[in-house]
């Protein structure tokens, strides 16, 4: 396929979800995402991206942003496709369950919104997976999707699909989504086992940025998840993520390709010493943009 030709370009994606990224899986951290928590885990992001001058895409679960008596009252009644059912089964009692917080947060959006900077973009309205979804329910999705941009006076065009699991590309633009983040890099088969497959992957300094090729819609190039110090993910020394990253930023510099980093807010609350990576990647980008032919861009900017 044929290829822009470009400077160098580093974006940052965030996949705002809070608890509705697990809707159908049990955890043992969303206890963790509270109001207060996920209100200062994006207060320290945007503050993050400001100090550094760097704008960024933030793709929201549309749900996520809206009121609890709006949802139940409005768009649940909506949602009664086999699909959305199954989806919603497992946690339907604690989205309903006035205590429980972290599934319905609008302030969230108003934070990012207020700072004039972003993009704001779409990570589905309920965070169902595409996979889940034939044609007829995609587009219920799509459109709840489209009401809630114009509701919030969004220009809502480019998509992060929910668990990267990328299926009925053909009917994004339809629904006005011109643009979409790709599957992150892959070095190793999807066979081998995760562990094996994230440890090496996460491990391997190396890394080169990837080329945006013409299609339609655009496939922005998927990048690298920035490394949430969880769980087995904790072995890794910051300064090995930091030399990965390092990388891809400089590979994308010599050969005008893209360098995309991304990262669920609430991981931030999950695990705290992925503020202190998530702040040297920042400052890391400010040099480079500093003193080499490199630019920060959102999602939205590689639809021109």
């Amino acid at each position: 396929m044929e290829r822009y030709v470009s400077e160098g370009s580093v974006t940052f994606s965030f996949d705002c979800e809070g608890k509705w990224g697990m809707t159908d899986i049990p955890t043992p951290w969303d206890i963790d995402l509270t109001r207060t928590n996920l209100l200062k885990a994006y207060e320290f992001i945007l503050n993050t991206l400001n100090e550094y001058d760097i704008p960024a895409t933030f793709a929201f679960v549309g749900a996520l942003t809206e009121t609890r008596e709006e949802f139940l009252d409005v768009v649940l009644p909506a949602l009664s496709s086999e699909s959305h059912s199954r989806w919603l089964n497992y946690s339907k009692h604690r989205i309903t369950d006035k205590a429980e917080e972290g599934w319905f947060l609008p302030e969230l959006l108003g934070m990012v919104k207020e700072r004039q900077t972003h993009e704001i973009a779409t990570h589905g309205y309920t965070h169902i997976p595409f996979n889940m979804l034939d044609k007829s329910d995609v587009k219920i999705e799509l459109q709840l999707v489209r009401s809630w941009a114009e509701k919030n006076k969004i220009q809502c065009s480019t998509m992060v699909y929910p668990r990267n699991i990328i299926v009925h590309q053909e009917i994004l633009k339809d629904h006005g989504i011109l643009g979409y983040r790709n599957l992150p890099i892959e070095l190793l088969n999807r066979r081998m086992p995760k562990y094996i497959k994230t440890l090496v992957e996460e491990i391997w300094i190396f890394q080169k940025s990837e080329q945006i090729e013409k299609s339609d819609p655009i496939k922005i190039p998927g990048g690298t998840f920035i490394n949430w110090r969880n769980g087995f993910r904790r072995s890794i020394p910051p300064f090995v993520s930091l030399l990965k990253y390092k990388s891809m930023i400089g590979n994308a510099i010599v050969h005008g390709g893209v360098a995309h980093f991304w990262l669920h807010p609430h991981n931030l609350i999950t695990s705290p010493s992925t503020k202190n990576l998530f702040r040297k990647l920042c400052a890391e980008v400010a040099e480079q943009r500093e003193t080499s032919a490199l630019v920060v861009k959102r999602q939205r900017d590689y639809l021109i």
